[in-house]
């Protein structure tokens, strides 16, 4: 009887939970847009003297999740953080491209090393070192009930690139951070650019 007049009530507030928490990230997200937005139109007017924003698939990559590592093996098995195949797809695009570095916005979803879907949406740079090596980070807002106890949260995370032409083998960093990610986490996954099918 307990756990029957119990349940609706739990229900409800995992309810509750979730809808502020989904509400939370679509605020940042937005936010983060916005941001992105407004660099794009910079970055174009500054380039091509127009103010609008035009889209160029040959910036675009399709973003193939995933695998992880977790150096503290005996936390991330007591705490189940102990997945680390962590399949999902998301968009990596090109907002800037000079002599010096990348700057770029991506958006996504996987699952996690919780066994939860992640979602997220970022705005990063990386330096280029020689032709094919790329290092930076990116600011995101994330959701999954993994990190944070569910509610979104905006962090920075360290991302390695190695272009390969046809495919990017990229590595991302996240760190253990108080109560946003308990154990740290190397993530591994694949960038396919998708100019490579599209000419000039």
């Amino acid at each position: 009887m307990d756990a029957r007049t119990e349940s609706p009530v739990t229900l409800s507030r995992k309810t509750r939970l979730f809808a502020l928490s989904m509400l939370r990230f679509l605020f940042v997200a937005l936010a983060t847009a916005g941001f992105c937005a407004t660099t794009v139109q910079a970055a174009d007017t500054e380039s091509s003297g127009d103010s609008g924003f035009r889209f160029d698939i040959k910036k675009l990559d399709v973003n193939v999740y995933g695998l992880a590592y977790h150096p503290d093996r005996d936390t991330v098995h007591n705490e189940n953080l102990d997945n680390e195949f962590n399949p999902g797809l998301g968009l990596h695009y090109e907002l800037r491209n000079t002599e010096r570095g990348i700057t770029f916005a991506e958006l996504g979803s996987y699952y996690d090393s919780g066994s939860h879907w992640a979602t997220f949406l970022a705005l990063g740079y990386q330096w280029k070192w020689g032709e094919k090596w790329r290092f930076g980070g990116a600011v995101a807002a994330m959701n999954s009930q993994t990190y944070n106890h569910g509610v979104a949260f905006v962090g920075m995370f360290p991302v390695v690139t190695y272009d390969m032409g046809p495919i990017k083998l990229n590595g991302v960093y996240f760190p253990k951070v108080a109560n946003y990610n308990e154990v740290a986490a190397f993530g591994f996954y694949l960038s396919v650019p998708l100019g490579q099918w599209f000419g000039d």
